[in-house]
Order: C-alpha cells, then sequence, then structure tokens
C-alpha cells in the first residue's frame, strides 16, 4: 500500500484467527472485505502461542459470552475441520484434584451437565486402570475437548475469505481508528488511509489502544504472559490432563500435539509489554506444578519452548471476565466494534465470534 486512500465495505484489524474468522463471515456474507495484519504473516501473535486446544465450555462464568461462544464455537469448529480437512484430534482431557478439592470437581461437572457439556467424573478404579501414573484424589473427564493445528486452521480460513473476494493485506500496522463523515477510518503506519462502512477492531495486544477517544470505558489492559516447557520424551498419559483452574487461568496443564510432542503450561505473570522470551528459572516452578499430578515427571527433559500474552482487561480493578465487544453506546449506528479481552476460549470460539459481531453489525 502507499500513500493513499482506499475505501472498503468492512476493515478488519487484526489477522489472529478471530479476526480472521470475522473477515471471512463478512466476506462469505457478500461484503467487500480488507484484513490489515502488522506482522509478515496472519496469525503469528497470540494465535502461534496458545496451547492449541478446542475447549469444551466447562469453565466459564454462568450465562457469560465466553460459555455461549465457547460451547456453540466447539461444534462449529470441529465440523469446518471435518469438512476441510484440517487436522484436529478429539483427544479429551482430564481434570485432576488433590485433596481437599473434590467439591470443585463436582461443581464443574454440575455447570457441564447444565449446559449440556459432556463430561462425568470417574472412579478411582477407572483412574487408575486408564492412568496408572496419574496422582489425583478426582478426575472429571471432558470427552469433547480437542487439539487443532491451529496455522493449518488459520490458512484455512484465509483461503475461504480470498475465495470470496476478501483481501489480506500483512506488514500493515493500523495507528489509529477514528470516525470521519460517518465511516471507519484506519491511518496505516505507511500513510494509508483505509475508510470502511463498518471496521472490526480485532487487533489483540493492540485493540484496547486502538479504540477511538470518543467511545467510554474504563477497561485497561491487563496482560499475562504464559510459557511454555516442552518434554523429551514420551508421556505415558493418553489425553490432555488440567489441574484445577485458578483465577488467572486454567493452571500448567499437559497438552498435546498432532504430532505426540508434550508440553506443559502456561504459566502466569504479569506484563507491560511484548516481552516473549523465556527463563529456565521459571523450571521449578513447572517441576512443583506437574509434579503434583505426575510425580514421576523427569525435571532434566523439560525444556523452554515459547511464551504467550493473554490480552486481559482490568475494570475498576477487579479482572474482566468475559468478552467485551466494545461499540459507542450514544450511536447505534458508530461504525467502530472493538473486540477486547478475547483471551482462551478465543480459538474455540472463532467461529461463533465471527457470527455474533455479524449479528451485532446489523442491530
Amino acid at each position: 500500500m502507499s500513500d493513499t486512500t482506499v475505501n472498503t465495505e468492512l476493515l478488519v484489524v487484526g489477522g489472529g484467527v478471530v479476526g480472521v474468522a470475522v473477515a471471512r463471515h463478512f466476506a462469505l456474507k457478500g461484503a467487500q472485505v480488507i484484513l490489515l495484519e502488522r506482522e509478515a504473516i496472519v496469525g503469528a501473535g497470540t494465535s502461534s502461542r496458545n496451547s492449541g486446544v478446542i475447549h469444551a465450555g466447562l469453565y466459564y462464568p454462568e450465562g457469560s459470552l465466553k460459555e455461549r461462544l465457547c460451547i456453540e464455537g466447539k461444534l462449529l469448529l470441529y465440523r469446518y475441520c471435518q469438512d476441510n480437512r484440517v487436522p484436529f484430534e478429539q483427544t479429551g482431557k482430564w481434570i485432576v484434584s488433590s485433596a481437599g478439592q473434590e467439591s470443585r470437581l463436582q461443581g464443574i461437572q454440575d455447570r457441564a451437565v447444565n449446559n449440556n457439556v459432556p463430561a462425568r467424573l470417574l472412579s478411582h478404579r477407572q483412574i487408575r486402570s486408564r492412568e496408572p501414573e496419574l496422582r489425583c484424589t478426582a478426575a472429571l473427564e471432558s470427552p469433547s475437548t480437542g487439539i487443532i493445528a491451529v496455522h493449518d486452521l488459520i490458512q484455512c480460513l484465509v483461503a475461504d475469505l480470498e475465495r470470496a473476494g476478501g483481501v489480506v493485506q500483512c506488514r500493515a500496522e493500523t495507528l489509529s481508528l477514528r470516525v470521519e463523515g460517518g465511516k471507519a477510518q484506519a491511518l496505516l503506519r505507511d500513510g494509508t488511509r483505509v475508510e470502511a462502512d463498518l471496521a472490526i477492531n480485532a487487533a489483540g495486544l493492540d485493540a484496547l489502544g486502538l479504540v477511538p477517544e470518543e467511545v467510554a470505558h474504563g477497561y485497561e489492559n491487563y496482560f499475562l504472559k504464559g510459557s511454555y516447557f516442552s518434554y523429551g520424551a514420551k508421556v505415558p498419559f493418553k489425553r490432555l490432563i488440567y489441574p484445577l483452574p485458578h483465577e488467572e487461568g486454567l493452571g500448567i496443564h499437559l497438552t498435546l500435539d498432532l504430532s505426540g510432542t508434550a508440553r506443559f503450561g502456561p504459566d502466569a505473570r504479569r506484563t507491560t509489554g511484548r516481552d516473549f522470551s523465556l527463563n529456565e528459572n521459571d523450571l521449578a516452578e513447572f517441576v512443583t506444578a506437574i509434579s503434583a499430578y505426575w510425580p514421576d515427571c523427569d525435571a532434566n527433559k523439560l525444556k523452554p519452548d515459547y511464551a504467550g500474552i493473554r490480552p486481559k482487561l482490568i475494570e475498576d480493578g477487579s479482572v474482566v471476565q468475559d468478552f467485551v465487544f466494545l461499540r459507542n453506546l450514544f450511536d447505534d449506528r458508530y461504525p467502530i466494534i472493538s473486540l477486547l479481552g478475547i483471551d482462551s476460549p478465543g480459538l474455540t470460539s472463532s467461529l461463533a465470534i465471527a457470527g455474533h459481531v455479524f449479528d451485532l453489525s446489523k442491530t
């Protein structure tokens, strides 16, 4: 792009899995779409630095968008993978408790039942026979949890978008979003201006900074850095293993990728920047967390792998527990919708989020 003005019906800022899914959805509905991504390739940010898990929808606040969009998105994502040959595996997972935590596990199971999400508590005999090296007092099985090749998913979504006439422009950093003459206008670092009937701000870690000044809100960024360690040997588990969740995440859990490589993570450390470096000094914390459910873990086989940053929010001093779709409350036709706090289960929810944003654009 050059120092000029480009016009389109829909502009999407941010080429992570959610931004791409939103752009694809609008393009398939017949809209003229441009997607802008600051990095050299799509999916290079938060989307490439997570556990790659398709979540079942077990944990999220009752009645929240996270809960609804995760459960809906899971079904859409499995169907999409099957229809488009995107690699995935419905591995299932176990959430495990230690002494005194059993009631919390029962609470998760009760929520699952209420939401028609498959989950069942396992007997001690079932635990011992199926995962003999696992240490826990109780386990909840989630058979609809899975893993996915995230890069393949994003590339498939991009192919859909481009076949529908959408344009993807990488190395296109958006500096600001504002409204001019009833239209959204994006200013790019190279001087290009993109005008659109509607803009979707799906910029992840940068999204809050792109919210126009006239849009009232009380949000602040609350970035959590999470590191992952890979395991240099085969693990004895056939499924994902999760501890009970805590207020800042799902705990240091065992995930598997489609090649069978085992990873543990993420931890949760507050950060203010884009520091994706790994610290081998974190190893002791990982060993302690993993040993709580796998005592035979060999610390010498744990190696730093990668880190990601979760774009969470704070409002009035408290962490926001839900996705936020922010528009100007004083203008029903305001042409910018900002997607904020899209952390986990953003990947699982991506196709459902796309439909939700499309519906919002029509109200």
